[in-house]
């Protein structure tokens, strides 16, 4: 007799599946998880709003759904967790502890106050909720997957919307925009990261059935992207992304075929932009231009790249102010504390300096636990059969996380907001399609006519 959280579902049937209004409200609600989960709203006019009715009453609802949820495993079934269950609740105790012990010992700063500091770290329960959801069949993965596309485009009008109607330099020193004199003065600070996933997406349905449609897809979400956001790593990891996967799938004639077609299109873009807006690829030259001058240890003249550097002069000043800081890491400084942070350590953020801020806030001990999430992912992959390889969300997925974890190495990736609930959340997705492996007398797997392709 069934009992507890885990109430069997009846089997998903082996027809196509029918786009139903309850099937859509589902899509509908996945677009709003997936709101949560990318911080979407939090860099907009809408930030103090959404942090008070939306952003903190989630991180509730996860650690309240996680609370119950662990109750349930071991007092009502007293049944075990899986590996990704273990590693996500492991690596959310160890930064709540370490963020509350190791600013105590180095900086007097109250154990509740460090680990409070810590407090965005419960959206790694995100991961655990999406996988609940699809391990009890509430949703399945082509709902995640319309989610998320229906996201993307529903959100690109709208962003190309205020970009035509707003400027950016009237809203400077709020969240909503960033400002760079490289890059022209102020931009929006929209998400991106919906993008991202629709780019590798129609990427991978353009390799794999050569139908262009597909193709301008990809092209429209990468060149806002590259053209409008201008964000040197999110766009260089992308780049970095498509070609790994198109050298790995992409048969001989076609990477030769559209290797030359990508050249050219590449030099006529170049070219027309150099003739109707030269300044774009001026900007676009410096951007890429300052950061091999960071690289090489040097100021570059803009702000941005030049306090890199001096935030890393910092993170080694704490290295060897601190003994063993290297290995447990500083910690975080909560606002509520003396002066806050930047009465201790100036203008710093650790995430400015990617994976050396992330040994200084967590230590190696924290950063090697946090990169357990991707060893997983290399497990579970090796293991899974090859039509499961083959499909087409699953590739996505997969290359997304890879996309993620080469963007991580100048951001920090998962070990910052909104970074944390966005790994936890695709690697639930990926760790998924091993469980229905696993479990193949629930009928998890959708068969081809299954797909909404």
């Amino acid at each position: 007799m069934q009992q507890g959280l885990e109430l069997s579902s009846p089997p998903i049937s082996t027809t196509s599946i029918q786009n139903t209004w309850k099937r859509r409200l589902k899509v509908l609600g996945i677009y709003f998880l997936f709101i949560n989960i990318f911080g979407t709203l939090i860099k907009s006019p809408l930030t103090l709003y959404y942090l008070l009715y939306g952003g903190y009453p989630m991180l509730f609802v996860y650690l309240s759904f996680t609370i119950v949820y662990i109750i349930d495993k071991l007092l009502v079934k007293n049944s075990g967790f899986t590996p990704y269950e273990i590693i996500i609740l492991v690596l959310l105790t160890y930064v709540m502890l370490q963020g509350g012990f190791v600013t105590n010992f180095y900086f007097g700063q109250p154990v509740f106050l460090g680990m409070s500091a810590e407090k965005s770290w419960l959206s790694i329960l995100s991961g655990i909720f999406i996988f609940y959801l699809l391990k009890t069949k509430a949703i399945d993965l082509t709902i995640i997957r319309d989610g998320l596309l229906f996201g993307a485009w529903f959100n690109l009008p709208w962003y190309l919307l205020m970009l035509v109607t707003l400027n950016p330099n009237q809203f400077e020193g709020t969240l909503f925009v960033y400002c760079n004199s490289t890059k022209g003065g102020c931009q929006f600070e929209f998400d991106i990261f919906g993008f991202a996933f629709a780019t590798i997406y129609y990427f991978v349905r353009f390799i794999r059935t050569n139908r262009v449609i597909y193709a301008l897809f990809f092209i429209g979400f990468f060149a806002y992207i590259f053209f409008i956001n201008q964000k040197r790593g999110t766009s260089v990891a992308l780049l970095g992304t498509l070609g790994l996967y198109f050298l790995i799938y992409a048969g001989k004639e076609k990477i030769i075929y559209y290797s030359l077609a990508f050249v050219l299109l590449i030099l006529t873009t170049v070219g027309m932009l150099e003739v109707l807006r030269p300044d774009i690829n001026d900007r676009i030259v410096d951007m890429y231009t300052s950061v091999f001058l960071v690289l090489t240890g040097q100021e570059t003249g803009e702000a941005s790249a030049d306090s890199r550097l001096r935030e890393s002069a910092i993170a080694f000043k704490y290295f060897a102010k601190h003994n063993f800081s290297w290995f447990f890491g500083n910690g975080k400084i909560s606002n509520n504390w003396l002066g806050g942070p930047m009465a201790e350590l100036g203008h710093f953020y650790a995430s400015d300096i990617g994976m050396l801020g992330v040994v200084y806030q967590f230590g190696l001990l924290g950063l090697f636990i946090g990169l357990s999430q991707y060893w997983l992912v290399f497990r579970t992959h090796r293991k899974l059969r090859k039509e499961i390889k083959n499909d087409y969300f699953y590739q996505a997925i997969l290359f997304f996380i890879i996309f993620f974890i080469v963007r991580g190495i100048p951001t920090g990736g998962s070990f910052f907001d909104p970074g944390i609930a966005i790994a936890a959340s695709f690697i639930a997705m990926h760790f998924f399609h091993y469980y229905t492996q696993l479990h193949p007398d629930r009928n998890y797997r959708l068969t081809h006519n299954q797909r909404l392709t």
